[in-house]
């Protein structure tokens, strides 16, 4: 038998035009969907928005556009959900009924999947990962996978592990200079305790040194940044993969601060010091040893943030992350088709 493809459309509002990474990678999602021969595209509310912030070729139109195409027939089209929708009443989304379409839910941040935890949600879960319309769920992490595992008891065969792949414009090869970046974006108390912390302790080969934040900047300028400095400061938590912390290890920065949980797998490369969430004395203190490092073993050290982009690159390229999208896709295919046969 024939598998067919359906189209896929991506639930993508309220149209916000601000740094969020799920946004970016939904785009990159649908990308990826289209260069493997599939009817992808993300929707919108309004027709024509696309994020400034990050350049994206991914086909869009919005829901009203969608709807009035006849795109949403449960015949031919499956929903692409974030995790952050098991609160979303389908039967009414938009004024529109959308509860009867199969649906694939992409899990980029476990800890955002209980929605607003109140009494109601053991029966919003129910709901979203109980629900015979759902064909796979995709996650994005080793500790994303273990969570919908262990926390929601998904079994295995209902879960596709998607690769996050890191883009071409972060790269070691530029002349760095003794800055240090982060992103204030989450636990900003964390980000000006430690920032305090360093202007009244200082720290022994800190001259010369300079930081600055990464705020209101595109994905390319942020790009720019990292490539150009040593040393990057992450405050993220809770993080389903840790993005920015993979960015720049391949941009051949030392990593220290917070995994998130989700970025746990990524420091385990060498030049990375992993510290443990609120632990702001121990921040400081590895903020210290890397100092030092660049100090009193640059060529070590230098040699280090090498392998470690490298390896970074190699295994979260976006070769990898289009061919775990074909797997998973390939799978959820299937699961339409039977689905369509069993519930339509």
């Amino acid at each position: 038998m024939t598998v067919i493809k359906p189209k896929v459309r991506v639930l993508c509002l309220p149209d916000l035009d601000r740094p969020i990474g799920g946004v970016k990678q939904l785009h990159r999602h649908v990308e990826h969907l289209v260069a493997l021969g599939w009817d992808a595209a993300i929707l919108t509310d309004a027709p024509g928005f696309r994020p400034s912030w990050f350049k994206s070729d991914a086909p869009s139109l919005s829901l009203p556009e969608s709807h009035a195409r006849g795109e949403l027939d449960p015949d031919q089209c499956v929903l692409l959900l974030p995790e952050t929708y098991v609160d979303a009443d389908l039967a009414n989304f938009r004024g529109l009924d959308l509860s009867g379409l199969a649906r694939v839910v992409f899990n980029q941040n476990a800890y955002y999947s209980y929605g607003q935890i109140g009494e109601h949600t053991s029966a919003a879960l129910a709901s979203t990962y109980d629900n015979p319309a759902l064909l796979q769920v995709l996650s994005v992490s080793e500790d994303t996978h273990n969570f919908l595992v262990r926390n929601l008891g998904l079994p295995d065969s209902r879960l596709s592990r998607i690769v996050n792949a890191i883009e071409p414009i972060f790269s070691p090869a530029a002349v760095k200079a003794d800055r240090m970046h982060w992103m204030p974006r989450k636990n900003h108390d964390h980000v000006q305790a430690v920032m305090q912390g360093l202007r009244r302790c200082g720290a022994s080969h800190s001259a010369g040194w300079q930081g600055e934040p990464l705020v209101q900047l595109t994905h390319v300028q942020v790009a720019e940044r990292l490539n150009a400095a040593r040393l990057f400061l992450a405050f993220g938590h809770p993080e389903g993969f840790g993005l920015p912390i993979a960015e720049a290890m391949a941009a051949g920065c030392w990593v220290v601060g917070y995994s998130g949980g989700g970025g746990s797998e990524l420091f385990r490369f060498g030049a990375s010091t992993c510290v443990s969430f609120g632990d702001w004395p121990g921040f400081l203190v590895a903020i210290q040893q890397a100092l030092q490092l660049f100090a009193e073993q640059p060529r070590d050290t230098e040699l280090r943030l090498q392998r470690q982009a490298l390896a970074v690159q190699s295994l979260y390229s976006v070769e990898q992350e289009r061919a775990s999208i074909q797997v998973a896709w390939d799978r959820i295919a299937e699961a339409f088709q039977q689905w369509r046969c069993s519930f339509l």
